[in-house]
């Protein structure tokens, strides 16, 4: 009989030793919280944050709440989880399970110090951020310099008009108060043709240029990093071409932001009263499925409502698919 006491307390203290050089903290605790076994790390830890070693792991649990710094959903989605900071600036993670032992249950808390992997994510979160504010910004620039351009062509265009106008209101106001030749006449009303006539040239070469932004898509795409490359014809009818660089667009931002791309490849080909529509990049893989946010819901919003089709390929990169009816 005392030989077997012996053997269990010598097994008793093995398991012990072993447990406590194991190098992140754990501790086994019943359901009402009593201590079933701790090692050195996590008492040390507990110690640390709140003044005293484990007597109650339950008690414990709610004072290191009371202590948590912020966390994601992502660190607590496999078991209860908290993140505390110690004096040094040491980061743990306290974790909590209910495990089933024997038909009994017990719950099991681990501590891990994660500092440098709590650092990283406060850098990856602060470089999400700046990549954000770039993505707006990106968009802002693509606005602005369109807005621009057709600003400048409109104050152009006000400016001919304002010339030209003054120069036949003269030649009209002497035909009217002077005796004319018929002559005279005719050149006054040829004139007021050939400004007719330019006007309405003027006004459809501005809406040529408005439904066909290449010029102004291809400038921000080599700001902000990115060359752009069309494959085929693009569609000549204004809806098609509209809801295509629409799409451009908004890969383009998409594949720059998030796949670190620099080329955006679009290839265009025409098949039974549609326009059938690849865009690719050759950034970063992306894992399916991928999650559509504002921008993507609304462009296939506005694709679905002129009868337009949306998909993705997974090869690596995304590949946007569209189908476009050319009516």
């Amino acid at each position: 009989m005392l030989q077997k006491l012996k053997e269990r307390y010598h097994i008793s203290r093995m398991i012990r030793n072993a447990i406590n050089t194991y190098p992140d903290g754990i501790c086994f605790a019943a359901t009402d919280g009593r201590p079933i076994l701790a090692n050195k790390k996590i008492n040390d830890v507990c110690y640390e944050l709140t003044g005293h070693t484990i007597t109650n792991a339950t008690a414990m649990w709610q004072t290191l709440m009371l202590k948590a710094l912020p966390q994601s959903h992502e660190d607590t989605k496999e078991a209860e989880s908290i993140l505390c900071r110690i004096e040094d600036g040491t980061v743990w993670q306290f974790q909590r399970r209910l495990l089933q032992v024997n038909k009994s249950q017990i719950t099991q808390y681990e501590a891990s110090d994660i500092t440098e992997l709590y650092e990283y994510r406060n850098r990856l979160e602060e470089n999400n951020r700046r990549v954000a504010e770039l993505h707006n910004r990106q968009r802002e620039l693509l606005r602005n310099i369109v807005q621009n351009n057709l600003d400048k062509e409109l104050l152009s265009a006000k400016m001919r008009i304002h010339d030209v106008f003054g120069r036949l209101l003269i030649m009209t106001k002497n035909v009217l108060t002077e005796d004319n030749d018929e002559q005279n006449e005719w050149e006054l009303f040829s004139a007021w043709e050939n400004v007719i006539a330019d006007m309405e040239n003027a006004a459809v070469a501005t809406e040529t240029r408005e439904v066909s932004p290449q010029k102004e898509l291809i400038q921000v795409a080599d700001l902000i990093g990115c060359r752009v490359e069309f494959q085929g014809r693009q569609p000549p009818e204004r809806k098609a071409l509209l809801l295509l660089y629409a799409a451009i667009r908004e890969a383009l931002t998409n594949a720059v932001k998030h796949a670190g791309a620099d080329k955006l490849t679009i290839s265009v080909s025409e098949n039974n009263g549609r326009y059938d529509v690849e865009i690719r990049n050759n950034g970063r893989a992306v894992n399916p499925p991928i999650q559509e946010g504002g921008g993507l819901s609304s462009l296939r919003k506005r694709l679905e409502q002129d009868g337009a089709t949306m998909s993705y390929r997974y090869n690596g990169a995304v590949t946007l698919i569209l189908t476009i009816p050319k009516e």
